[in-house]
C-alpha cells in the first residue's frame, strides 16, 4: 500500500493497497495447536525447516485448491522458546496464548495465487479466526524533507522541549532500553556508537514478490543479527533519542540503550527521488515482540498503515502485538501520519499507544500532521537535527517528533526508578499529556492533543507524586488511574 495516498481516495484503496505477492497471515482459534510447525525466524538462522503443511487436513485441502505447494512458519518466537535457536515454537506463557501468538501463521503460497479469494476461502473455515493478506507498511509515510545543512550546535529544536534543562535534572538509566523498530540503525556512526545495544533484523522480503513500482535495495531476505540502517530514517530516530552530542544535540533519552530491531528495508519507487522504507505487517510484528522479549521498556514506531487501506474485516494492524506489549509494560510511541487531515494510521491509533503529531517552530501544528482525538500531544517535527547515513541531516515529519516523545517517557522511567517508584505505561502517558505546554494562542489545535511535549514539567510532576507519601486512600505509586481529561493526574 502506499499510506500518503490512501487518504485522499478512500474509494479507490485497490489502488493503494499493497501485499507481497503468494503469502497471508493466519491466525486459528485457540485450541487448535501445530507444535511441529517452526518460527520464521528460527528457519531464516537455519535451526529449523518450514512445514510443507499447516494441518494435514481441511486447511491444507483448500489451499491446495489455489496453490501447488504451501510453506507454513509461525509469525512470532515465544519469549521463553527464543532463548534457544530451534526452539522458538515451543514454551509459549498464557500472554502469548491469549493473545493467538502461538496459533499465528505465515503461509508462503504460488506468487500468482489469488490473495483476495485464498483469504476470503479461509475466512469461511470454523477453524480460522483471522486472515488476512500480508500488507506492506511504509515510512516516512507521506511527507519527509531531508537536508544536509545540519549547523553544529543548533540545539534550538531540542530547546523548545527543554531538553538542556531536562537532562540537567535527570541524565537517565542505562537500564532502561529504548527500541526502534524501523529501517535499522548506522551502528558505527559516531553519534550512535556508544548508546546502540545488540539488536536484530526481521526483514523477510523478496524482490519478486512485491509491487513492480518498487525495487527493493540491499539486505532483504532472511532475518539475522545484523539492523544495519541502508535508508536513514531509523538512524534519525534513533539520534534523537539516544546521540553522543558530537555535531547535534545530546539524546533526549540521556544515558538510556538504543535497540536497533530493523523491519523495515530501503526500497525506490520508480516515480520518486528519495527512497522509501518498506516493511511486512508480519516482519513490523516480529520485531516488535522481540523488543519486548529482549527488554525494551519503550518502543518508537514512526511507521503506520491507513485505514482507508484496508479491507472489511481485516484484522487491525498490530493489534495483537501491541496488546502483548502493553500487558508486559512497555510504553508505546507513533507517529500520527503525514496525511495532513484525520486519517487514522495504526498502530498510532490503536488503545494505548502513545500517538504524537508534529509542530513548527513557533509550536503550531504542523500543516502535513494527523489529527484526532486519539492523539495524546505533539513535539517538534520540522528540520530536526539528525545523524544520518552519510553524516548528517535535517528531517521533517512526524516519525521525528514521536522520538522525542519515546526519549521522554524514558527519562520518566529513569526518574520514577531513582524515586524507587515503577511508572506504568498508562502513568506515563497521563503524565506527558498533563505536563504538557499549552499550545500557541490562536492556533488551530483541535486534534493535536494535550499540548507540546515539555520534559522538565513532566519531570517535575513524577518527583511531585513519586516523591510524597500516599495519603489515606491506601498505597500507591501516586498517581490517580483516571482517563478522563489530563488533569486527572494528581498526587494522592
Amino acid at each position: 500500500m502506499t499510506p500518503q495516498v490512501a487518504p485522499t481516495m478512500p474509494w479507490e484503496p485497490d489502488l493503494v493497497r499493497l501485499a507481497v505477492r503468494g503469502r497471508v497471515t493466519v491466525r486459528v482459534r485457540p485450541g487448535t495447536t501445530y507444535d511441529d510447525i517452526a518460527t520464521n525466524r528460527d528457519v531464516n538462522l537455519g535451526a529449523q525447516v518450514a512445514s510443507a503443511r499447516l494441518d494435514g487436513g481441511g486447511l491444507d485441502q483448500l489451499l491446495r485448491r489455489y496453490s501447488p505447494a504451501v510453506r507454513a512458519t509461525r509469525v512470532y518466537t515465544s519469549a521463553r522458546g527464543g532463548l534457544r535457536p530451534g526452539y522458538g515454537h515451543l514454551g509459549w506463557d498464557d500472554d502469548e496464548q491469549r493473545l493467538g501468538m502461538s496459533h499465528t501463521f505465515r503461509l508462503d503460497l504460488d506468487p500468482a495465487s489469488p490473495l483476495l479469494a485464498v483469504s476470503d476461502a479461509l475466512q469461511q473455515l470454523d477453524v480460522v479466526e483471522s486472515v488476512s493478506p500480508c500488507y506492506l507498511c511504509q515510512a516516512p509515510f507521506g511527507f519527509a524533507a531531508r537536508r544536509q545543512d545540519v549547523v553544529p550546535g543548533d540545539h534550538s529544536v531540542f530547546d523548545r522541549v527543554g531538553a538542556g534543562r531536562a537532562l540537567a535534572m535527570e541524565p537517565g538509566d542505562t537500564t532502561v532500553v529504548i527500541g526502534i523498530v524501523d529501517s535499522g540503525v548506522a551502528l558505527m556512526h559516531p553519534e550512535l556508537m556508544a548508546a546502540v545495544r545488540p539488536g536484530a533484523d526481521t526483514v523477510d522480503l523478496d524482490d519478486d514478490l512485491v509491487s513492480r513500482g518498487l525495487k527493493l535495495v540491499g539486505d532483504t531476505r532472511g532475518r539475522d543479527r545484523h539492523p544495519e540502517d541502508e535508508m536513514g530514517h531509523g538512524t534519525g530516530c534513533a539520534s534523537i533519542v539516544g546521540a553522543r552530542g558530537a555535531r547535534v544535540h545530546p539524546g533526549l533519552g540521556g544515558a538510556a540503550r538504543v535497540l536497533p530491531l530493523r523491519a523495515l528495508a530501503r526500497a525506490q519507487k520508480i516515480d520518486q527521488q528519495e527512497p522509501t522504507a518498506i516493511g511486512s505487517i508480519q516482519d513490523i510484528d516480529a520485531a516488535v515482540k522481540l523488543g519486548v522479549d529482549l527488554g525494551a521498556r519503550v518502543l518508537n514506531l514512526s511507521f503506520g498503515t491507513p485505514k482507508s487501506a484496508l479491507r472489511p474485516g481485516d484484522p487491525l494492524p498490530h493489534a495483537d502485538v501491541v496488546k502483548y506489549a502493553l500487558s508486559r509494560g512497555c510504553v508505546l510511541v507513533a507517529a500520527s501520519g503525514n496525511s495532513g487531515d484525520a486519517a487514522l494510521y495504526y498502530p498510532a491509533a490503536l488503545p494505548g499507544v502513545i500517538a504524537v503529531g508534529s509542530v513548527n517552530a513557533q509550536g503550531h501544528p504542523s500543516g502535513f500532521s494527523c489529527r484526532g482525538p486519539h492523539v495524546a500531544l505533539s513535539a517538534p517535527g520540522e528540520r530536526v537535527p539528525c545523524a544520518g547515513l552519510q553524516g548528517y541531516q535535517e528531517n521533517t515529519g512526524t516519525s521525528f517528533a514521536a522520538p522525542f516523545v519515546a526519549a521522554a517517557a524514558a527519562l520518566l522511567i529513569a526518574r520514577g526508578n531513582r524515586n524507587s517508584t515503577p511508572l506504568t505505561a498508562s502513568e506515563i502517558k497521563e503524565i506527558l499529556m498533563k505536563s504538557a505546554s499549552p499550545f500557541p494562542r490562536h492556533a488551530e489545535v483541535e486534534g493535536f492533543g494535550s499540548g507540546v511535549l515539555d520534559v522538565p514539567t513532566a519531570l517535575r510532576l513524577v518527583d511531585q507524586a513519586t516523591r510524597d507519601p500516599p495519603g489515606l486512600e491506601g498505597p500507591s505509586s501516586g498517581f490517580s488511574e483516571s482517563r478522563g481529561s489530563p488533569g486527572a493526574l494528581r498526587p494522592l
